[in-house]
């Protein structure tokens, strides 16, 4: 399978990218002049600094008091003027390669394509009927990028140069390129006016190292002040690697080493096939192009489909840290949303391919990451509300700070209305539910006893101390559903209530979790009876007078009745504990429609999470329907997904959703083709995962299942 064009990229998201999870690459393959955007997962702006707001907890039962008496809008105040801290930190672009061909004749039959069965890219162009080619991929076992440039001819001649719009210093000599640089001390997300003052560069910023190295050269090289020039060559090899030193032998070849990084990748990707049809011979914006038009091309959503899981393999392997909003494809200073780990869906969507579409080598990064969230948590936790256990909110950074955000670098008080987001302090509850999925796919008692329990114990405690009695129930209070607002009965809007429908799934999975944890290991531990208590008194999910369940605890009218975010949806997915509940599930499915109905599910993200939720619902046709959505109207051509601007979640989530069509395993119950649509007559997949260890082999014609194996 491959993604391939007749032109060079456009704009950054027509380029083709690579990656070995912690180096990338984003290839424009202009035959004159080619450019290459280079990320390294490890730079960031900033340093370490404690954003706790030491003050926030005096404020918090005021708070509460405020919310409980309906002055929603001055408990808000009272939120942002008190409780917050700073925001995070931004990733950062490394530079920029350029290669500049002294091409002065007429290009003929160019192509540019990413083979994503083998994990390689390439350029090839004609030129005075001399055949040019560049090959580029990125090894996990070597950490680097290796580039080969070639001609039937010695007629490669071009010039090496780097940029960056960091500070930074180049050397050019006879072996290559050596690049030292300094990340900015402070970076302001993007879409944070500070009056010229929106990046830092200081001198507490991060210092970074990268290597461009001529490994093989069978022409001459000159080194100027500002660039490297090669002339009168067949064939170059180069090397890239930046802040840890590659690890290839160099007495291996081009191909040697192109081999040892294929075999690695597809020891992956190959563990998965999806038929859906026979492959259309266009370039893959063409074929989009025609999808948009109404035309079928159901080998594309196949394309899709690998092209997901090959830009997972490419961004999060063991070692590296997790795929953050961009994966690790980020060319701007201040990039969208800092290009961080947003945690009330964003970086946990990013991962809900990995158990089913037969990812588990790109998981650890996630889990080694929630692991040090949760020790920064415990502090925010005591600091921010006298809590035992861990919290994290809604935003993560290289430097795991875990306070909720919303003023300014240097501030005192929060933005206006930044409560809607960042007053959310459930981040933990749902990042820890990974891991008991990871443990339900792949039984090993022994990462549940060393990882799982004692994680999901610390989000426990916190869940215990947060919730309090209140008119004979236990609640959440101040209480957000992510990045959504009510309006109130004194015409004004807020976003903090009480016992929000996504906080009390939160706390359910999370106690019902631990305590199935505690049966497997038969542990007596001494808050299973106070778990208990809580479950048994937990306010109730409320059920409005359309039927649809309430986003609040009470029936407000929405600001936004077509919103993104379908977070009172958690219940039903990606958590299971609406699995057997009929009532809930069609009020799920009501509320759902109504979201629908008033435009909600238009980002790309947000439409991949709709996908999944009517697979789980059994609606294939709709969740067809959403699907086709994510490819004609939120995919760029290159296919990475739209938010827009340019997220990767909707890419991973859209995965997700079309393994959910094929086969579910929730609630103890197996379902095969439960939600195929008509257009996917005939098919068949392998290789999917299910829980407790199996995998499974589905094929069907004419909407019917044929055959399947589990194994």
């Amino acid at each position: 399978m491959r993604l391939y064009y007749k032109r060079s990229a456009q704009k950054w998201e027509d380029t083709l990218v690579i990656g070995n999870g912690s180096l990338g690459a984003m290839i424009w393959g202009g035959a004159k002049k080619e450019h290459l955007g280079l990320n390294e997962e490890s730079l960031w702006s900033g340093y370490y600094r404690d954003k706790n707001n030491t003050g926030a907890a005096q404020y918090l039962e005021k708070v509460r008091q405020l919310i409980l008496n309906e002055d929603y809008q001055a408990a808000e105040k009272l939120i942002e003027k008190n409780m917050l801290g700073e925001y995070n930190e931004s990733y950062m672009p490394l530079g920029d390669l350029f290669i500049n061909f002294e091409h002065s004749r007429k290009i003929k039959n160019y192509e540019r394509s990413l083979d994503i069965d083998s994990s390689t890219a390439s350029v090839s162009y004609q030129v005075d009927e001399n055949n040019y080619r560049r090959e580029y991929f990125a090894s996990y076992p070597a950490g680097a990028i290796f580039i080969k440039l070639s001609c039937d001819q010695s007629e490669l001649n071009f010039s090496l140069s780097f940029d960056s719009q960091m500070v930074y210093n180049c050397r050019y000599n006879n072996t290559g390129l050596k690049i030292n640089g300094k990340c900015p001390e402070h970076v302001d997300p993007s879409y944070i006016d500070s009056d010229g003052n929106s990046i830092i560069q200081g001198d507490k910023g991060m210092e970074y190292q990268a290597e461009l190295k001529v490994i093989s050269c069978n022409g001459s090289l000159e080194v100027g002040a500002n660039s490297m020039d090669i002339s009168g060559a067949s064939k170059v090899v180069l090397a890239f690697s930046a802040v840890k030193e590659a690890q290839y032998d160099q007495n291996l070849d081009y191909e040697q080493l192109k081999q040892i990084h294929i075999k690695d990748y597809k020891s992956i990707y190959d563990k998965v096939e999806l038929y859906l049809g026979e492959d259309i011979k266009l370039p893959t914006d063409l074929r989009l192009k025609k999808l948009r038009a109404g035309k079928k091309d159901n080998a594309l959503y196949a394309l899709y489909f690998q092209y997901g899981r090959y830009l997972l393999i490419s961004s999060s392997r063991e070692g590296s840290l997790p795929a953050n909003l961009q994966g690790i494809w980020s060319w701007e200073l201040r990039a969208p949303w800092s290009c961080n780990w947003t945690t009330n869906i964003n970086v946990e969507m990013n991962y809900w391919p990995v158990q089913n579409c037969n990812l588990e080598e790109c998981l650890e990064p996630y889990l080694n990451f929630v692991e040090k969230i949760a020790e920064a948590g415990k502090k925010t936790a005591q600091i921010h509300y006298n809590c035992r256990g861990f919290t994290h909110h809604h935003n993560a950074d290289y430097w795991c700070n875990t306070n909720p955000v919303g003023i300014v670098y240097g501030g005192e008080k929060a933005r206006e209305q930044s409560a809607t987001w960042s007053m959310w302090p459930m981040g933990g509850a749902w990042l820890v539910s990974e891991f008991f999925k990871h443990y339900e796919y792949n039984p090993d008692r022994e990462f549940l006893r060393k990882r799982v329990y004692p994680l999901l114990r610390e989000a426990a405690l916190f869940l215990l101390d947060w919730t309090f009695e209140y008119d004979g129930e236990y609640i959440t209070c101040p209480s957000t559903s992510p990045e959504n607002r009510f309006k109130t009965k004194k015409g004004g809007s807020s976003a903090v209530a009480v016992s929000t429908a996504m906080d009390l799934a939160l706390i359910r999975e999370v106690f019902g979790n631990f305590k199935k944890i505690c049966v497997i290991l038969e542990i007596e531990d001494d808050i299973l009876a106070e778990i208990t208590e809580r479950l048994d008194r937990l306010s109730t999910f409320k059920i409005g007078s359309k039927g649809q369940l309430l986003e609040w605890h009470q029936e407000f009218e929405e600001c936004e009745p077509g919103h993104r975010h379908i977070s009172h949806l958690y219940g039903l997915f990606p958590s299971e504990i609406f699995a057997e509940d009929n009532i809930l599930k069609e009020a799920s499915r009501i509320s759902l429609l109504e979201r629908l109905e008033n435009g909600g599910g238009h980002t790309g993200w947000s439409c991949a999470w709709v996908i999944n939720v009517f697979a789980v619902l059994g609606d294939s046709e709709n969740a067809f329907k959403y699907l086709k959505t994510l490819l004609t109207r939120s995919s760029y051509d290159n296919l990475w997904d739209a938010h827009p601007p340019f997220q990767i979640d909707g890419n991973f989530g859209g995965i997700a959703g079309i393994a959910n069509m094929l086969v579910q395993d929730r609630n103890d119950e197996v379902k095969i083709l439960p939600a195929l649509p008509e257009e996917f007559e005939n098919g068949h997949v392998k290789g999917l995962r299910i829980k407790k260890g199996k995998t499974i082999d589905i094929s069907w014609s004419n909407g019917e299942l044929d055959d399947y194996q589990i194994y």
